[in-house]
């Protein structure tokens, strides 16, 4: 009898015990940027009440919500603690030191370099205590993911400075010594790095995506290498998209919304297994013949996991309803399979179970 009481309480509880709906998976997919740098601020609440209700998985920080690194540690300390204790809140930016603007000296952060400057003028001890004090006042401030660094071999155009300042070099054995570098130094300091911008950023590397990009005829196989070797050292946990056209690996689409490549290369062939970041998908960079719903869907089912807006609202309302609706009406009418998902919301729970225990880094 008393074993009959205890199955029939074990099943109960499993009864009882929440599963994940789909409308929860594909909030996880969801980062979201805002407005405002203290609790009190509309859209800090407005995010707070979304993180709390399970509506996003993250937030993306900019310079308008960073005055200095006290004021930055309390608002992150803040979001996060509205987030489920089995996911957590993914806190992120985009700092590969070419703007010194986002985390400036002025605001109490370390000197930022750019990645060619670092390349050409820093030894490896040098760049190994640059990228920790670096990573270390973003830690310090709550920030635990970072878009970089930037693994594109530099084309060395003449004339071309911001491409020559984002890029460490042409070789790719030099790209991955540094890169590296800043790798290490962000895991050391609690953070997870998003190496970009997969496989290869043609010209949108130094024109912020203003402009549609076909990279073919500058692209070269050897841009792959840095990628192959940081998967075999086990030191890449999220890729970020690119958006260029590159014939080589698929004559039809762009990176982001080809799964010849997400699919075929990243994961099957170079047996990728973590989580792929997409971002920009409201730019010039994207096919203007496809709406901001089509952007959206394309990217999903190419295999992209984790969609990044750097504003809270699209077009008639908020960005996460606006984005949780079409993918929940992609889904049903199967344009997008729930399968692709789960998937999805499988890789991302791993990535931010990391993220949680590399949070555990205490200031």
């Amino acid at each position: 009898m008393k074993r009959i009481f205890l199955l029939t309480a074990l099943c109960l509880s499993l009864a009882c015990a929440k599963s994940t709906s789909l409308e929860e998976m594909i909030a996880q997919m969801i980062v979201i940027g805002f407005d405002g740098t203290k609790e009190s601020d509309k859209w800090v609440e407005q995010v707070a009440k979304d993180i709390k209700r399970e509506k996003i998985g993250g937030v993306f920080l900019t310079e308008k919500n960073i005055q200095n690194v006290a004021q930055l540690k309390k608002l992150t300390d803040y979001l996060k603690a509205q987030a489920p204790a089995d996911a957590a809140l993914i806190v992120a930016v985009e700092h590969d030191g070419s703007d010194a603007n986002l985390f400036s000296l002025k605001k109490g952060f370390a000197p930022a370099y750019g990645a060619n400057e670092i390349a050409t003028s820093k030894d490896v001890n040098e760049t190994a205590s640059i990228y920790d004090a670096m990573c270390s006042s973003m830690a310090k401030g709550g920030v635990n993911v970072n878009l970089a660094p930037v693994l594109d071999l530099q084309r060395k155009i003449a004339g071309n400075a911001k491409e020559s300042e984002r890029s460490y070099a042409s070789y790719e054995e030099i790209v991955t010594t540094y890169a590296l570098l800043f790798i290490d130094a962000m895991y050391r300091n609690g953070m997870t790095p998003v190496v970009k911008y997969f496989p290869y950023a043609g010209a949108n590397l130094w024109d912020d995506f203003s402009s549609r990009a076909d990279a073919s005829a500058s692209w070269r196989f050897e841009q792959l290498k840095p990628y192959y070797d940081l998967i075999a050292y086990d030191k890449i946990d999220a890729v970020l998209m690119s958006h260029a056209k590159i014939n080589d690996l698929d004559p039809k689409e762009p990176s982001l919304f080809s799964k010849t490549i997400i699919q075929n290369l990243l994961r099957d062939k170079m047996h990728f297994k973590g989580v792929v970041f997409v971002h920009n998908l409201r730019t010039d960079s994207l096919p203007n013949t496809l709406d901001f719903k089509q952007r959206v869907i394309r990217s999903v089912q190419a295999g992209g996991d984790i969609l990044v807006f750097t504003n809270y609202f699209a077009d008639n309302a908020s960005m996460p309803f606006t984005v949780q609706k079409i993918l929940l009406d992609a889904v049903r009418s199967g344009e997008i399979s729930q399968a692709s998902i789960e998937q999805s919301y499988a890789r991302i729970l791993t990535f931010k179970k990391n993220l949680s225990k590399r949070g555990s880094y205490a200031y």
